[in-house]
């Protein structure tokens, strides 16, 4: 699968593309703008979106719902990396935070 943001203006929805079958597999919605999505560990279900309001999501796109919320930062989030199950995440705070998701 592919993963692309969708917008009009702001990038407020990502979107899941099937390659095999050349098509949308699932549709995201968020509040605000996603800065980055990444494929969660080994789960090939679990995708992990950063965005403007300063939530990181972890999705089942499979049931394209919001499984876990992670919260910290007092700005917008500027960049994530993920290992395993760790996020770090970089925020216009001024504060680089580590975050476990499972």
């Amino acid at each position: 699968a592919v993963v692309s943001t969708q917008s009009t203006g702001v990038k407020d929805r990502v979107c899941i593309w099937d390659t095999a079958l050349q098509r949308i597999r699932a549709t995201l919605a968020h509040p605000d703008g996603v800065v980055k999505s990444v494929w969660a560990g080994d789960a090939d279900n679990h995708l992990v979106t950063c965005c403007l309001d300063g939530v990181i999501r972890v999705w089942d796109v499979d049931q394209n719902v919001v499984v876990a919320e992670v919260t910290g930062h007092t700005a917008q989030l500027l960049d994530m990396r993920i290992s395993q199950n760790l996020v770090v995440t970089a925020a216009d705070d001024g504060v680089a935070k580590v975050f476990r998701i499972s």
